[in-house]
Parts: structure tokens; sequence; C-alpha cells
């Protein structure tokens, strides 16, 4: 076959025999001998599309597959880590904490920078735990043979779908080389989903309704927009296609309880996919997402770090526009496929349409998130060779190839104010196959959806849902803001601190780089790292009135907490190892005590021992238990007489409880603190006060009297903050914050609670 023969569809599909029979008939219209070059043509053509159909496959090969096989990369580790833990026994309700998975990687050995599983749904990860026995490289290798087969059975569905044969089908396929590369590089599961849709699609075609739901539940259960097909099958009234993707959501969210557990699975449902849905889970501002959400963050929403110079900081228009375009978009798309059943041919034009909206809808959509838009394509372009029409066809297998091309990028230019616009092509690119789609689908379209009353339906659905959604995302938005003006330790591009610990050699803060995790010590508006080193440094602690500070090494061995000395310059190193099998350090204010926790298969017991002692196993009079496993202690602090508060999940909900003395009779009480889910417990310098994260919804800092009823609430916002620290003077808070960024992406903030 040849590229150009899609043009001419039906005479390039006949049998090679039909076309044999026929040439008597054409050298006797032809005597002349005028069409006697017409099949040598039709050759080299042909040749020239398996020389093109060649050329995509070795280019995949060598720069997809090739390195796909040799390297690591991410995002595979994130499922493989999980995947792993799951195997072990974990409890997994924290892996969607950013620094608690990070440590994992490192537990287990894992040859990666940086780890996350946000926002990913938990079933993915079950696709993994096949080879997660084997090490993370060896798993891949499995992963990736998997795919293969997967995109094979792929193309076999498209074949039988569609009328353009293997060779056109192949080419589709590769044409989408920057998606399908990123796909297998990263080790993604976007290959599965498009056989689960792909199947799903065949399924529905063939009168299959019910069992194409199920497919379409199964997709959504690695990827979760698939889910939203109920909406077409609903608009449709294909109640058995409806009924069973609700089955297969239904198989998968209890699969998901049952592999998980309920707190995992809630914390996804009440954070993670709010968050996913809002595009506010990686960097909300990052021009690679391409999608409206990001360029309308980009232009109307500032951020000191990730989008310090946007068009202009206006919420509101960001509120109105974000959901207006969107609205606008889907309910014209629905308006002109009709809510009438159509015939064969046009329903295949609707499934390709309902996965490029999809897509095109998205907020952050990936590179290799696009693999999905071969279906579309494929469905598109079967759709225009069957009607011959020529100029429209290329112009959307144009455009098809740039939306899954390389990025181009414009040298001079730089992402801030309206040049944002030049760093959206594939939105762009996107918006301009959306036309072709929409102009394919009105100029079918039956006469209903032109007539006035539906136009007036239409208007008033767009008028109706956008005021919604403005209503709910100016809310979301409300009080996001407020804190920029106390931000501290800001950077360029920085995409995490948290964890701050105050002294008066500075403050210490756990800090995101590209490539791992470091403590950061702030003082005097400089910062510079504890230690230079490619191992993950978790969670600073420090003591009033010493220059030393504690923090947590992870290492394939454990964690371990080590002691810095830091000099007047800012410069630190390494004083000693304070304690084995230990992370998370606490220090008591007088510095005599440190608190750690020790973890076994997840769960955090929590112990103490005399700084400075000799034996890092300690004696019985050097390391005590101050609460075992059964609690799985979170966070601690030290109060004045060195008792410990700690947070804790026994009874279904976060508490604080206090234990007694180290050295005393092992006693713990819960500490009475209403109305909310209580982490991240900090005492002021004083002894009155304990600032903490107080969760009702989103997190909030509270602070409350410790021996009286007074209880402030210090931040407002639907957005995270968490892990206070106390400034000497006992009147303002060090803490973390996501408002205005991704999800646990926080950043530092100080406020003054008393003056």
């Amino acid at each position: 076959m040849r590229p150009t023969s899609l043009v001419h569809a039906e005479r390039e599909l006949s049998p090679v025999a039909d076309r044999e029979a026929s040439e008597p008939a054409r050298k006797a219209e032809d005597p002349a001998g005028r069409l006697r070059g017409l099949r040598p043509r039709w050759k080299l053509r042909a040749w020239g599309q398996h020389v093109l159909l060649f050329f995509l496959v070795a280019v995949f090969t060598a720069k997809g597959f090739i390195p796909a096989w040799r390297h690591l990369n991410s995002d595979f580790p994130n499922y493989y880590l999980v995947a792993r833990l799951y195997r072990a026994g974990y409890p997994l309700e924290r892996v969607y904490d950013w620094t608690w998975l990070q440590r994992q990687k490192d537990h287990q050995g894992i040859d990666q920078g940086l780890v996350s599983f946000i926002p990913s749904t938990l079933p993915s990860a079950l696709l993994v735990v096949p080879w997660s026995k084997l090490s993370a490289l060896e798993a891949k290798h499995r992963w990736l043979i998997v795919n293969l087969a997967f995109l094979l059975l792929t193309a076999l569905l498209l074949v039988r779908i569609t009328n353009l044969g293997w060779e056109r089908v192949g080419l589709l396929i590769f044409l989408a080389f920057i998606p399908l590369r990123n796909n297998f590089v990263f080790g993604q599961m976007h290959v599965t989903v498009l056989l689960l849709v792909t199947l799903a699609a065949w399924l529905f075609f063939n009168d299959r309704h019910l069992l194409s739901g199920i497919s379409l539940g199964a997709a959504a259960a690695l990827k979760i927009f698939p889910a939203l097909f109920l909406i077409y099958f609903a608009w449709k009234r294909r109640w058995r296609a409806a009924i069973g993707l609700v089955i297969g959501l239904g198989a998968a969210a209890g699969m998901a309880i049952r592999c998980f557990g309920t707190d995992a699975c809630w914390l996804y449902l009440r954070q993670v996919l709010p968050a996913g849905l809002r595009g506010e889970t990686l960097d909300p501002y990052n021009p690679a997402w391409n999608s409206w959400t990001a360029l309308l963050r980009r232009l109307f929403i500032y951020e000191p770090e990730l989008n310090p110079t946007p068009v202009v900081h206006l919420p509101w228009l960001y509120a109105l526009l974000q959901p207006l375009i969107h609205i606008l978009v889907f309910v014209v798309f629905m308006w002109a496929m009709g809510s009438e059943k159509s015939d064969a041919r046009r329903t295949k034009l609707e499934w390709a349409t309902f996965v490029f909206l999809l897509l095109f809808l998205s907020p952050q959509p990936a590179s290799y998130h696009f693999v999905a838009l071969i279906l579309t394509a494929l469905l598109v372009i079967d759709h225009l060779v069957a009607d011959r029409r020529t100029l429209l066809m290329g112009g959307a297998l144009a455009i098809y190839a740039l939306v899954c091309g390389p990025i181009f990028r414009w040298p001079w230019a730089s992402p801030t104010g309206w040049q944002n616009l030049l760093f959206f092509p594939r939105l762009a690119w996107m918006t301009a196959f959306a036309g072709v789609l929409l102009w394919i689908l009105v100029a079918r379209s039956p006469a209903a959806p032109f007539r006035a009353k539906n136009v007036a339906l239409a208007a008033t659905a767009v008028i109706a849902l956008t005021t919604i959604g403005f209503v709910f995302t100016e809310r979301h938005l409300r009080g996001q803001f407020e804190d920029y003006g106390a931000r501290i330790g800001t950077t360029p591009g920085g995409l995490l601190a948290s964890e701050p610990a105050l002294s008066t050699a500075g403050a210490f803060v756990t800090t995101m780089t590209p490539a791992h995790y470091t403590v950061r010590r702030l003082q005097n508006g400089t910062a510079t790292d504890l230690v230079e080193s490619s191992s993950d440094f978790f969670h600073a602690a420090a003591a009033d009135n010493t220059n030393s500070v504690w923090a947590e090494q992870a290492t394939p061995d454990g964690s371990r907490v080590l002691r810095f000395t830091v000099n007047p310059s800012g410069q630190a190193h390494i004083e000693a190892t304070e304690a084995a099998d230990a992370q998370e350090p606490a220090v008591s204010r007088d510095g005599q005590l440190l608190a750690f926790l020790r973890p076994i298969k997840g769960r955090n017991s929590l112990w103490v021992r005399r700084i400075g002692a000799t034996s890092l196993t300690g004696g019985a009079a050097q390391l005590f238990e101050v609460a075992g496993e059964e609690y799985d202690v979170h966070e601690a602090a030290f109060l004045s007489d060195h008792r410990l508060i700690f947070s804790s999940k026994v009874t279904g909900s976060f508490g604080l409880y206090i234990a007694a003395k180290p050295e005393e009779k092992r006693v713990i009480e819960k500490l009475d603190v209403p109305g909310c889910s209580a982490r991240y417990p900090a005492v002021s310098p004083d002894g009155r006060w304990l600032a903490l994260s107080c969760e009702t919804g989103a997190a909030q800092i509270h602070v409350k009297e410790l021996y009286g009823t007074r209880d402030l609430q210090v931040t407002f916002g639907d957005c995270n903050s968490i892990s206070p620290a106390w400034t000497a003077d006992s009147k303002s808070l060090v803490y973390a914050s996501d408002c205005g960024r991704g999800l646990g992406l926080s950043a530092l903030v100080q406020v003054t609670v008393f003056h």
C-alpha cells in the first residue's frame, strides 16, 4: 500500500484478483495504452508505503523500545514500588505521601531518582504484581513484552473494526511515535488502556453493550478517564452499556478496597481524584501539559515559584474561563452528536469523537496519554476514506501526526505573559483536530440538532453549567493566595519544601531537587544544602541554643538518623550516627533526648534514646520504646517535661496521644481534639500552646491551648497546611502549604499567631 492510496480507498481495497481480472477490459477500452503505466505506479506507491512503515517501526525500536529495555526511567518504578510493597504486606494508605513513598523506594534499593504515585489509581499497581519479586529492570522487561503483545492485539481489533487493512493500521499506529515511545520508555499503562478501550469499541459495534461497558470499567480502573463514557451512554440511552460500565467500576472499586483497604481508597476519592480533575496533582502550571486548564493558569494565576510572570493575577477570570471553555466544548460536541441512536457508521464516528473529547478536555495530559488518540485517528480516517473526502482526510491525517509529534519550542521565547501561548502547540493542534471532527459531525447530522429548540437547550446548558462551574471553582480558589506574601525560602521552580525545623542555626527544611530529596538550611535569605550527597535526606530536627541538627538518611539498608554540626558560615559536617534503623527524628528542646520512628513493614513504633549515648543499639538505660507498632505512629514531638505527643490512627481517624516520660512506666492517654482528624503536633517553646494540622476536609493549622480550652484556626482555604514549627518566641509558626500548587507539593509560610 502507499500513503496516497487512502484517497482511492475503494479501488485499492478491492482484491488483487479483481484488479487482474479487469486488465483485459482496460486494454480493450484503452487501445492506445494510456493506462498501461497504472499498475507499475501502484506497485511503486505500495513499495513506498512498505518503506514508510518499516522506517516508523525501526525508529520506534531504536528510539523507544531499546532505550526502554536498557534503562529503568520514570514512571514504571512508581507502579513497581507500590506493587512490591503490596506483595510484602505493607499498609498502603500513605502511597500518595511524597516523602513516605520516596523513603520506601530507598529502602527497596530501586535505582531511580524521584518516585510518586500521584495521580495514579490504586489498581494500576496490580498489573505489575506478578513481577514484583524480580528486580525493577527485569520486571520492566516483562512489562515491555506484555505491552508489545497488547499493541499487537489492539492492531488486530482495529483491523476488524475498520476497512483499512493491516498496513494502514500499522502506519497510523506508529505515526503516533512520541506517545508510543514515551509509553514504552516510561513503562506507562496507556497501551493497556488503549487495548481495553478498543476492545470496548469492538464489542459495542457488535452489539455486546454490557461487555463493552465492563471493558471500559476495567480501563477506568487503570486511568480514570474511560469512566466518563457513562455520560455518552446515558446521552445515547445505551443503558446496557451504562450498566456494564457501572458493574466494571464497582468490581474495580471492590478489588481496590479488598487489596488496599478503605483508608487508601477513601484518600484517593477524597483528595487525589478531585485534585486530578482540577489539574492540581503535579505542577499545575507546567506548559508541558498543553491543556486548557494549564494555559489558563499560566495566564491568569500567579504563584511565586511555579508561575511568577502570568499576564495578570485574576483568579476570578480563571474561575470563569476554565469551566466556560470546557463546558462549551463538551456541550457543542454532544449537541453535534445528538441524543438519538445512530447507525453503525456514525456510531464509530461518535466513539472516535468522545475518546478525542476526553483527551482534549483533560487537565493534565502527558504525551503518553495520546496513545488513546490512535483509536480516534483510525476510526476517523476509515470514515473519511469510505466517503472519499480526500482533502479533509489529508488534513486530519496531518493534524494527527502533528499532535503525536515532538513539541516545537521557540528558542527566543520564554513562557511568560502572553508568550505562554507559544508553548502550547499540542493544544493548538488538538483544537484544529476538534474543528475537523465537529465539521464531520455537523455535516452528517440529522436536522434535529439544528432546530431552534435544541439550540436553545444547548445554550441554556452552557450557561447553567458554566455558572455552577464558576461558583465551585471560585469557592475552591478562595483564600488560596493569601499566604503568598508570607512565603519564605522561595526558589524559582521549587516543587516541594516541607517539614520545617527551627533553631538559632536557621530553618532546616526538606526540599525536593530534580534528582533526590535533601535538607536545606535557610538563613538570612540564603539557602544551602546541609550535605552534598545523592542519598535522600528527610525530616530535620533541631534543639534550642545548639549548633546541631539531626536528619534522616534513607538507604537500601534502611534509614538512620545522623547528627550534623553547623558552623556560623552555614557549612555542616556529620558528627555521628545517632540512631540506626530510625526515621523522622524529633529532639527535645534542651537537646537531651532524641525520639524517632522505627518501621516494621510500614507500621511505626516510637522510640527514645539519650543523645550522645555511645551504643547505637542502646542498653536498657539508653533506648526506650514509647509506643508499639499497634499505634503506627506518624509524627511525634516533645513536651517541655520530656513527655511525648504523637499522632496515631488506632480509632479510625487520626488523633493525638500523650506518652509518659521514657524512663517511666508506659502510659498513653488520648488528647481531646474534637471535630477533626489531628496530625503534626508541635509544642511551643513556652509550653503553653500546641500547633497541629486539623483535617475536616482540607488540612488546616490550628493552635490549641495545651492546658485550657482556647482553639484558634490559623489557616483557611481549600488546600492543605501541615507540619507547623514554632519560632523561639512562641508567637509565630512556619508551616508547609500546598495552596495554589499541586497536591502535597508544599511551600513554606511564616505567620504570626500572637502579637
